[in-house]
């Protein structure tokens, strides 16, 4: 990080419009660390409280670069050859917004590269803004210790009012017991509404079972009981389940054979599949001939 005099003092020179404003910060303040202070602190300088502006700083190439978020901050520290440049503009006002980041350094070709003909890219016709106001509305947890043949995912609504956006019902599930194949009760998702959460994230689909709700296991439960299980916790809605991505699988026994009895073949969820020690495997379907 670039410091003059010695001091960990670190001099940045804004620019809003045709007004200029130089000011110093020190290694150990607090604006130095965190963006929404430096934010603020730039706000305050150029009387900007009621008026949206994007941050960007000049880099060491010479392209103008954004800053919106502490690491981005810190690099332009880093920059700073010594001082630290910055351009404040109105939202939507600025050529980097509309074409891109870091296009300055391409224009400004020398020597024998400008004199090579180069294909031009269409320039686009729509605004590329900084992203702004987003959060998280769903992700795959768990990873290492559901099943593989099992994914538990969690839908956030952060308190907004769209809906989860899918429906439930019951049916029959097969199981791998000790005893052969068996059927039993389950929850499977029945349909997707467009535009709903489930939908636009991609983590669910129709005959996906339902096995766990918030940690809370399904089996036994009626189609009353799992919905308002569903609905308390639709804020932040965790299902462990079931999905239905399949493959056709030939098992074989630990002595390499083939598991040819009542000449049945079963069709597995991904993954590997020893009747010896996984005696209870999800989703295997006995296909007789």
């Amino acid at each position: 990080m670039s410091y003059s005099d010695g001091r960990n003092i670190l001099q940045v020179k804004s620019k809003f419009d045709s007004e200029w404003r130089r000011f110093s910060l020190t290694a150990n303040s607090t604006e130095v660390h965190s963006y929404e202070n430096f934010r603020c602190l730039v706000e305050k300088l150029h009387h900007l409280e009621n008026v949206p502006f994007t941050l960007c700083y000049n880099s060491a190439s010479g392209d103008l670069l954004p800053i919106t978020n502490d690491e981005n901050l810190r690099k332009s520290f880093e920059s700073a050859r010594p001082t630290l440049r910055l351009l404040i503009q109105r939202k939507g006002e600025s050529w980097e917004e509309k074409y891109g980041y870091g296009t300055d350094s391409d224009r400004r070709r020398k020597g024998l590269s400008a004199l090579i003909p180069v294909q031009k890219i269409p320039k686009r016709n729509y605004s590329i803004s900084n992203p702004e106001d987003f959060r998280q509305v769903s992700s795959i947890i768990d990873v290492d210790i559901v099943p593989e043949a099992h994914r538990r995912v969690r839908l956030c609504k952060h308190g907004s009012d769209r809906p989860l956006g899918f429906y439930i019902r019951d049916g029959t599930s097969v199981r791998v017991t000790e005893r052969g194949v068996a059927k039993v009760q389950g929850i499977f998702i029945s349909r997707l509404v467009d535009g709903g959460l489930a939908e636009s994230t991609g983590l669910l689909g129709v005959n996906d079972e339902v096995l766990e709700v918030n940690g809370i296991y399904v089996h036994g439960k009626t189609l009353d009981q799992v919905t308002d299980m569903m609905v308390a916790n639709a804020h932040n809605l965790i299902i462990t389940g079931g999905f239905f991505i399949l493959k056709t699988l030939i098992l074989f026994l630990s002595c390499g054979t083939f598991v040819t009895s009542e000449r049945a073949m079963f069709l597995v969820g991904i993954g590997t599949f020893r009747p010896r020690q996984n005696i209870s495997y999800p989703f295997a379907v006995p296909l007789h001939k």
